[in-house]
């Protein structure tokens, strides 16, 4: 039985291997874990579990990745020795949680400053260098709208050497193009940016991202022949992984921009559902924020528009037609209480003062 359980457990991991992040591999993974379990094979369970961790982060669901990495670390420092072959993956993998811990405003700064102080501790314990904490640190930080403490962590962490835990180039220029896009130096976003652009440097998740971010510094310079092309291209990598929801809300508001509402909306459509069942609340954020913008241009010509919505949302209507005012004072609503509970945890006002301001150009 045992030996029948153990190939099915290996068959899953096999086809989750060649699947790409999403919805599909972290199922697939959360079915290995289940059978893994039932096994109660301490050293299966640590595989399984990593790999859920892995997976979890890339394709959207940080609250699946963040209890099974932390599962695994625990039994890591317990028995190192054990667990020696993996040290590489669960040091590597600290960063990844520690860039979704922002998603999630009942985490509070001390918790999340607490998470960083364990992994300077490990990686300090297993001879590490100090560059990914303060990286970590640094895109934190821009997320939450700190951008003195962003310019300091970026000082700290370009000054010591790489070594084979730090993000690769392509993700630290992805990152160091959206300081400089926050603090309006649009031509210096698009110089740290142009290697990622010219795919010189890539990795699973560059220049998805890159595409996004650069649409709007284009937009402000005029060159809109470049933009048109790096929206048609960035949405086409990011549009079946939700993780990439809050790149999704810079899709919209180019578009919008553009006046392309036509196909603005049938994003708004196409990946509403994501952001009602997503735990990324701060990519819901941005998602709503982008939308309340599109539909309030739309509203500006028409009183309602048909739209096909999910059966999740909460004002579904079998019609498919929907009063604009309605939906823009519903995601008033959302956006109204969820920016305020980002904002008291990160002691700003980014959320509730500035983001919107980002998505209108």
């Amino acid at each position: 039985m045992n030996d029948s359980l153990r190939e099915r457990i290996n068959q899953l991991w096999r086809e989750a291997y060649h699947l790409p992040f999403g919805e599909v591999k972290v199922r697939v993974l959360e079915e290995s874990l289940a059978l893994t379990e039932s096994l109660r094979d301490v050293d299966a369970i640590f595989i399984a579990r990593l790999q859920l961790a892995a997976a979890g982060t890339a394709s959207g669901h940080p609250e699946k990745a963040i209890p099974a990495y932390a599962w695994c670390l625990a039994r890591f420092e317990e028995d190192p020795q054990r667990f020696q072959q993996h040290e590489h993956h669960l040091l590597w993998f600290f960063k990844n949680i520690l860039h979704s811990v922002d998603e999630f405003p009942r985490l509070t700064l001390e918790q999340i400053e607490d998470l960083r102080t364990q992994m300077t501790s490990i990686y300090r314990r297993f001879g590490r260098n100090m560059r990914p904490v303060h990286y970590t640190r640094f895109v934190f930080s821009l997320r939450i709208g700190d951008l003195r403490q962003a310019a300091e962590s970026l000082e700290l962490y370009s000054a010591i050497p790489r070594d084979e835990l730090a993000d690769c180039l392509a993700c630290e220029a992805d990152s160091e193009a959206e300081y400089y896009a926050f603090i309006g130096d649009m031509e210096k976003t698009l110089a740290t940016a142009g290697p990622n652009l010219r795919q010189e440097r890539t990795c699973a998740e560059v220049p998805h991202r890159i595409y996004c971010q650069v649409l709007k510094p284009l937009a402000l310079l005029g060159r809109y022949e470049e933009a048109d092309e790096y929206q048609r291209k960035g949405y086409r990598l990011i549009r079946n992984n939700p993780t990439f929801l809050y790149h999704i809300a810079f899709q919209i508001a180019y578009l919008a921009h553009r006046n392309r509402r036509t196909s603005a909306v049938r994003m708004f459509e196409q990946h509403l559902a994501t952001a009602i069942e997503t735990h990324q609340l701060r990519s819901r954020f941005y998602f709503y924020a982008a939308a309340q913008h599109l539909l309030t241009q739309v509203a500006q010509k028409k009183s309602s528009q048909k739209l096909n919505l999910p059966q999740a949302f909460p004002l579904y209507s079998d019609s498919q037609e929907y009063d604009l005012a309605t939906l823009i004072a519903w995601l008033d609503a959302e956006l109204g209480a969820l920016g305020p509970q980002f904002d008291a945890r990160n002691r700003t006002n980014y959320f509730t003062q500035e983001i919107a301001a980002q998505l209108v150009y």
